[in-house]
């Protein structure tokens, strides 16, 4: 019989005591697999690298075309207001009618409101707070087991809350958004009632409380739809402030920058005018009648 060579016997591969294959070709196997695993975890790596560059960039494309709405509504909205201004000043009767501007290239609608017309939550009845919240529960809320609360509890919580109850003293709103601290009025509530309400101090002047809740509810409905009494001349006219929506498409969607603006009392400002709020621009879901 013919002996392998001390050569040929270093280069073939050994059996260890455990039957596992050892020598060059099994280290091979292992470096393999190292690299493999490498790059599957750089794979995994630029994937979640990629991902988090296009979140990113949508990230700042939103603040963009946040900031391209902010900029053409207030640039509307102080068109808006001195053209209302100056027809005031001149005796006539004001803007009848939904106004447009272009901004930038933009078409940007304005509509004015008086913010006495709005549902005040500071003064509001028991019947008007319930009809507002039933308002609210009908266009945003089908379903009755979304509310936590019926409409008739909610407003009895919001009296509760500012006027005080067993002996607790009442709390004051302070901005519109203080109505998230009555207890059972979470953001999806708050969301349905923006558009219909305001605060003491944004609701000087012309006042609607001489109205039954009902009319003024539905006259705020045909201003969100463009027309009605609320965005006529002589109401406006009539107003300490006014609560001007600017809708503008920006980025395929429609944005709403919202301002409320007491007239006639510039304060530091050279302006006929006072912005008394602010609201940012945001934008609108689809089918929202604003």
């Amino acid at each position: 019989m013919k002996l392998a060579s001390p050569t040929a016997l270093s280069r073939s591969p050994r059996v260890t005591t455990a039957g596992v294959l050892s020598g060059p070709r099994a280290q091979s196997g292992v470096a393999l697999g190292i690299v493999v695993w490498f790059i599957a975890g750089m794979a995994l790596l630029v994937s979640g690298i990629v991902s988090e560059a296009r979140i990113d960039t949508r990230l700042a494309q939103l603040h963009y075309f946040k900031a391209q709405a902010a900029a053409a509504g207030d640039g509307a909205i102080n068109l808006a207001l001195a053209e209302q201004i100056g027809l005031k000043q001149s005796g006539q009767r004001g803007v009848n009618r939904q106004q447009n501007f272009q901004i930038g290239g933009k078409i940007v609608d304005i509509r004015m409101i008086p913010g006495g017309l709005l549902v005040n939550i500071s003064t509001e009845d028991l019947q008007g707070l319930t009809a507002l919240f039933s308002v609210a529960q009908r266009s945003q809320f089908e379903e009755e087991e979304r509310w936590r609360y019926s409409p008739n509890r909610l407003a009895r919580a919001v009296i509760a809350y500012r006027d005080g109850v067993q002996g607790r003293r009442g709390e004051q709103f302070y901005g519109l958004e203080d109505l998230m601290r009555v207890p059972g009025v979470d953001r999806g509530v708050y969301d349905a009632v923006r558009d219909y309400i305001v605060i003491e101090e944004l609701a000087g002047g012309f006042s609607g409380n001489n109205q039954p809740i009902e009319a003024r509810l539905r006259q705020l409905e045909a201003a969100m739809d463009g027309g009605g009494s609320m965005l006529e001349g002589p109401v406006q006219h009539a107003a300490e402030t006014l609560r001007i929506d600017a809708l503008v498409e920006v980025g395929d969607q429609t944005w709403l920058r919202r301002r409320w603006v007491a007239v006639e009392n510039g304060g530091t400002s050279s302006l006929p005018w006072q912005v008394v709020r602010s609201e940012a621009a945001r934008p609108l879901a689809v089918g929202n009648k604003w």
